[in-house]
């Protein structure tokens, strides 16, 4: 018998579904930022109350991993559907999981509405700058420059425009009570976003409006770059255009 010193440092979270196998491309920062979700859901007793809600996208490999009720919605419509649920449900916990073309595009209306009404629900949105499960199109989120599958000469503001940014004009709304952007990029910075998904899942526990976290991600496959490139390239070039940080807290 072979013996080893190795010891367990952490365990899966309860709100984590065992046994499953890893869908998404290899460096992606979905499984990171899944398994962030579950683990606040587990320090604050959240997993029995809990219902999430996810759109079309990578966002709804959600369904597969967390260990909680689930509603699917339509593309873009995650926030109408988890306004519904939560209106019909006071006594139930309310999250989205959405991608930044989910949210920011043709969800947009839903998104920003459901802020300016203040709606008691928690979202979160992973902004990859792409649009990922559809093959690397130009998002709303696509910095200026960057080369996608219909910005193959790169993004310009005479034809594409700019891109939003998603955690300000979140943090305008008046019904907004928590907007912050954060990143997965490296260990400290997986922390700060643990930090702050807790936060927007306090201000729903508190009723003081609608909390929101725009989590910065890597795409490599369609960013074409490794997994260690690609955490480059958010530090380089991403935190230029969406610097971090807390854009309001009530």
């Amino acid at each position: 018998m072979i013996k080893t010193t190795e010891k367990s440092v952490f365990k899966l979270p309860k709100s984590l579904k065992a046994g499953m196998k890893f869908p998404f491309c290899a460096g992606c920062d979905h499984g990171v930022a899944i398994r962030l979700v579950a683990e606040v859901l587990d320090e604050m007793n959240l997993r029995e109350k809990t219902i999430a809600v996810a759109s079309i996208g990578c966002s709804v490999m959600l369904y597969d991993y967390l260990d909680t009720d689930c509603v699917e919605a339509p593309h873009g419509r995650a926030l109408a559907a988890a306004t519904g649920v939560k209106r019909t449900n006071k006594d139930k916990f309310v999250l989205t999981y959405q991608g930044d073309g989910d949210f920011a595009s043709i969800g947009l209306a839903e998104s920003l509405h459901a802020a300016l009404r203040g709606e008691k629900v928690s979202a979160i949105c992973i902004n990859n700058t792409t649009y990922g499960m559809t093959g690397g199109q130009a998002g709303p989120t696509t910095i200026m420059g960057q080369i996608t599958k219909t910005s193959p000469n790169g993004r310009n503001e005479e034809y594409y425009g700019y891109p939003i940014k998603i955690a300000e004009q979140v943090a305008l709304c008046d019904g907004t009570a928590y907007s912050a952007r954060c990143s997965l990029d490296s260990i400290a910075n997986i922390k700060k976003t643990k930090e702050a998904i807790r936060k927007t899942f306090e201000v729903q526990l508190q009723g003081l409006g609608f909390g929101f976290v725009e989590i910065l991600s890597t795409c490599p496959t369609n960013w074409h770059l490794t997994p260690q490139e690609s955490h480059e390239r958010v530090r380089n070039e991403l935190f230029q255009v969406y610097p971090l940080g807390v854009y309001k807290e009530v």
